[in-house]
């Protein structure tokens, strides 16, 4: 692979970012027993062993390994998937000790990076040079490479998800060798949304551009006339989102756009996510949930309450961070993508099932939008994509919401999200990607043995 940054390029050390604090909220997802647990704790598995190799070549030895023996080998990210994409079943892999910036290319245009590297340490990192993603996902929790691999994505018609950025990427393939995919490669859009199918990810290349600010307002528009205006919502400001509470008459549009001011004082985007972390995340919100677990009648009127607090004043602060927001309380997600001229009907559809079977819901629904993209794999690929997400923490009717959210969404043809909530089978599956049959050619060339495989593989890419 070309590399642009063997002229000049620039090291930068990680050592910063292993204090005790984040190693807790981001470790390795296992518990004390050897168990992979996902962040939602709605997904787990007993692998047979767990490896955390630090380089390359014990990366190689370990793939080859594997081969010989007839394992298979799944790298665990941060477990921040609701789905099972990520649980192993045999040997369980995490790259958290492949970390930090290898290199900021000369012209300032994109970085290389370990794909263990968080998110949220990237943004760091970036931020301290005066660099920034274009876009980011809503949580910065998640590995670089396990972002990419679930077509993980922000909110905005002029960007594309965090796959998109993606200029190269470098992976050990499922014979122990490594592959380096560049721009112009025909494989490079079959591998950014890998599903971990293809191999281990070990560098990955996204575009970066000079940090900027971001100055958030917040409106509240009547449901009914959020529906017949969501493409024109999306297109209202250079990133957009609309978060809706069940049972709320309104809901709340977020859009944010580049400023040259610094940021807000008071109410600063500090303070809003302090009070945000450290009282509703952590008192207010649990002592809610907790109560509409148990009582489920009182869910309406709270959740008409809380829609009031997403009303907030303008602010202005770090692009990075005005996008993304605090970890929120443990719940469940699912998330179908469709063509932005579909938008307002799938919107119509979840208002009118909540409605229509009365369901009691205590998590938002939130609408987001993504620039089509080429990426075999990806929901957006092909087309400007709304990408609405169904969120419920372990209420009564969690169960009946998921499904009838899926009945009314396979009735347009919708994507699900790969590290969301869902059933979907390989033989729907390849219905809806015309890329279908050209990413399985690519699996038999990178994992011809299904080194790669998993429960989950097995179900959504068949074998």
């Amino acid at each position: 692979m070309s590399v642009p940054w063997q002229n000049g390029a620039r090291m930068f050390s990680t050592s910063t970012w292993s204090s005790p604090l984040r190693r807790t909220v981001l470790g390795v997802p296992r518990d004390k027993w050897g168990r992979f647990v996902n962040w939602a704790s709605g997904v787990s598995s007993w692998p047979l062993s767990w490896h955390e190799p630090a380089t390359e070549e014990e990366l190689s030895t370990l793939v080859r390994g594997a081969v010989k023996q007839g394992k298979r080998v799944r790298v665990v990210g941060a477990g921040h998937s609701w789905s099972a994409i990520a649980a192993p079943d045999e040997l369980a892999v995490s790259i958290d000790r492949c970390r930090g910036i290898i290199a900021v290319d000369t012209q300032r245009e994109w970085v290389t990076v370990r794909a263990g590297t968080r998110l949220c340490h990237l943004n760091q990192a970036l931020a301290q040079i005066g660099l920034s993603l274009p876009i980011v996902g809503s949580i910065a929790h998640q590995s670089v490479a396990g972002a990419i691999a679930t077509g993980t994505h922000g909110s905005s018609l002029v960007h594309g998800n965090l796959a998109s950025l993606v200029l190269g990427l470098r992976l050990i393939d499922g014979q122990g060798e490594t592959v380096e995919l560049c721009a112009g490669d025909p494989r490079l859009d079959g591998a950014r949304v890998h599903l971990g199918s293809l191999g281990v990810v070990t560098q990955v290349s996204p575009r970066v551009q000079p940090a900027f600010h971001l100055a958030q307002t917040v409106e509240s528009i009547p449901v009914k006339h959020v529906i017949g205006a969501l493409p024109a919502i999306a297109r209202s400001a250079e990133y957009v989102k609309v978060w809706w509470m069940p049972n709320a008459q309104s809901a709340q549009v977020f859009r944010y756009q580049r400023t040259n001011e610094k940021e807000s004082r008071f109410p600063s985007r500090w303070t809003q996510r302090w009070f945000d972390e450290a009282i509703l995340q952590a008192y207010v919100f649990p002592s809610v949930v907790y109560l509409e677990e148990r009582v489920p009648s009182c869910i309406p009127p709270l959740n008409r309450f809380i829609a009031r607090m997403f009303e907030r004043p303008r602010q202005v602060g770090r692009g990075s961070l005005m996008l993304s927001t605090e970890l929120p309380l443990r719940h469940r997600e699912t998330e179908a993508a469709l063509p932005m001229e579909r938008s307002g009907e799938a919107f119509d559809r979840l208002v009118r099932l909540i409605d229509r079977e009365r369901l009691r819901i205590n998590f938002l629904a939130e609408v987001r939008f993504v620039r089509a993209d080429s990426i075999w794999l990806s929901p957006a690929y092909g087309a400007d994509t709304c990408q609405i997400g169904a969120y419920t923490t372990n209420v009564p009717d969690g169960d009946r919401y998921f499904a009838g959210f899926w009945r009314e969404m396979n009735r347009l043809n919708a994507r699900p999200h790969w590290g969301k909530e869902h059933d979907h089978r390989s033989e729907a599956l390849c219905l809806l990607y015309p890329k279908w049959p050209s990413f399985q050619k690519l699996r038999m060339e990178f994992d011809p043995a299904r080194t790669f495989s998993s429960p989950w593989v097995r179900q959504t890419l068949g074998d």
